[in-house]
């Protein structure tokens, strides 16, 4: 029995097609606000990348924010705890203060991660007791 082209190139796509999800870059040069137990602070800079595979557990994130006070807020993601989706990143996080651990292996999220450029996301870790704002810079979608 031979197999006509299109059929077999079909058969070769399908096992592609089948595991490709969409891929998710989010990049941050502007931060608004950084929360710790203490209260909101404005930010004098900011830098975040937030990088995740939708559907999976696959995620990378890092942010780090000065507030106009001089601290160095630092969220960077340990693992996921549920698939990722086009909007947000949900997993365990360690929370730092000048190099300092204010929360370790905490639960958390980023969210608003589709607003585009010019809008802002959020990381919240610990129910709300950690938090960054941040305006999106740069993202791809692919």
């Amino acid at each position: 029995m031979k197999i006509s082209r299109p059929l077999s190139a079909l058969c070769v796509l399908l096992p592609t097609l089948a595991w490709s999800s969409p891929v998710h870059s989010v990049w941050s040069t502007s931060a608004i606000e950084v929360k710790d137990p203490t209260g909101w602070y404005n930010t004098s800079s900011a830098n975040a990348s937030l990088s995740w595979n939708q559907f999976t557990g696959f995620a990378f994130v890092n942010a780090r924010a000065t507030s106009t006070t001089g601290n160095v807020y630092e969220f960077q993601l340990v693992s996921t705890t549920a698939s990722t989706t086009a909007d947000a990143i949900v997993g365990t996080w360690n929370v730092t203060k000048n190099g300092i651990p204010l929360c370790t292996n905490c639960t958390g999220s980023a969210y608003g991660l589709t607003g585009g450029v010019g809008n802002y996301f959020k990381i919240y870790v610990n129910g709300e007791t950690y938090g960054l704002i941040a305006y999106i810079s740069s993202a791809y979608h692919y």
